[in-house]
């Protein structure tokens, strides 16, 4: 039988909001995470429950005394292995929100060589280990916290940041046309390019004809004329229409550069492997400083997320589709 280690960690939250990390020394079975930032904690001893092991790791560790903590609820679970052996050595780690009171200082044991409290309204350290950052990243989404933009762009005007409307609930395409609308009311140049959108099922395309909004349209038409069905498949000329719509729009920033360009639906096709994500990145980087794009669709890959400058996620909460109403003219499409 396959036995694993349980290991207790803190996500250890002073008053300020900040979480504490820890960097790693590479003593023993560490020598894979020598200088690399984590969270305090290790392995249950035996006969202790999870509150008093995870107690001790952070007397031992920070010097730390359980009046000043309160340990709250599980807020993320792990898997890793000895000395990074995940197969032979598994380790089951539970992270739990702590909260500690007051100022108290951290004494670090021999395991740790350096600690440091960040803000989670900043950017990940670069020394963060992997899986921290994703239990950081659950931290942020349990609190409700938005990271804080770019100081690069502190004091920025004008348009050329890239927004990005993603998530599984109706909207995006919604919220793009009427960031177009928003911009022609301005004076400015806008033209929408629609990826996997084949057919003349869309609405919204006679109101950016009279508004004098250029649009391109490049996808099959999915739905059969017959029986209404929609075709989930993923073909080879999907994949053509893909790169054709991606060379339209380089084309569009090279030759003519628009205020404002909505590439719709390019996250979720490049989510299904019809546009290749290095191929968007490429893109990215070639629009001009001086045109904003706005990328739409579900399941927007994560670096298409690290490039974005605002990025909205449209939740479903609760849709008449699944009482079965179905998609109404002029309303969903």
């Amino acid at each position: 039988m396959e036995k694993k280690f349980v290991a207790n960690k803190a996500v250890l939250v002073n008053q300020k909001g900040e979480i504490l990390l820890v960097r790693d020394a590479g003593k023993k079975d560490h020598t894979h995470a020598k200088g690399l930032l984590e969270f305090p904690g290790g392995r249950m001893e035996v006969g202790e429950t999870p509150q008093e092991g995870l107690l001790r790791e952070l007397h031992e560790e920070l010097g730390l005394s359980p009046d000043s903590l309160c340990v709250g609820s599980p807020l993320s679970i792990g898997l890793w292995g000895v000395g990074g052996d995940v197969r032979n050595h598994p380790v089951v780690g539970i992270y739990y929100l702590v909260r500690l009171f007051g100022e108290v200082p951290i004494v670090l044991s021999e395991e740790h060589t350096d600690f440091f409290w960040w803000d989670p309204r900043q950017p990940f350290h670069p020394d963060t280990k992997d899986a921290a950052r994703d239990v950081l990243q659950a931290y942020r989404d349990h609190e409700g916290i938005v990271v804080a933009a770019n100081e690069s762009n502190k004091g920025r005007e004008g348009f050329g940041l890239i927004q990005l409307f993603t998530g599984n609930g109706k909207g995006k395409t919604t919220a793009a046309i009427g960031e177009v609308v928003r911009a022609v009311g301005a004076g400015k140049r806008a033209a929408v390019i629609f990826f996997d959108k084949g057919g003349e099922h869309y609405m919204e395309r006679g109101v950016l004809d009279t508004l004098g909004v250029p649009w391109f349209a490049y996808g099959r038409d999915r739905i059969d004329p017959v029986t209404g069905r929609f075709d989930f498949s993923v073909t080879d000329e999907d994949r053509r229409l893909g790169a054709e719509g991606l060379a339209k729009a380089m084309q569009l920033v090279e030759s003519d550069p628009y205020d404002l360009l909505v590439l719709d639906e390019i996250n979720s096709t490049t989510d299904l492997g019809m546009v290749a994500k290095e191929a968007v990145l490429a893109f990215l980087d070639a629009k001009s400083d001086r045109t904003e794009l706005v990328l739409t669709g579900r399941n927007a890959p994560q670096a298409f997320i690290d490039r974005a400058h605002l990025v909205t996620e449209m939740r479903l909460r609760k849709h008449y589709f699944y009482s079965g109403v179905k998609a109404r003219e002029g309303l969903d499409y």
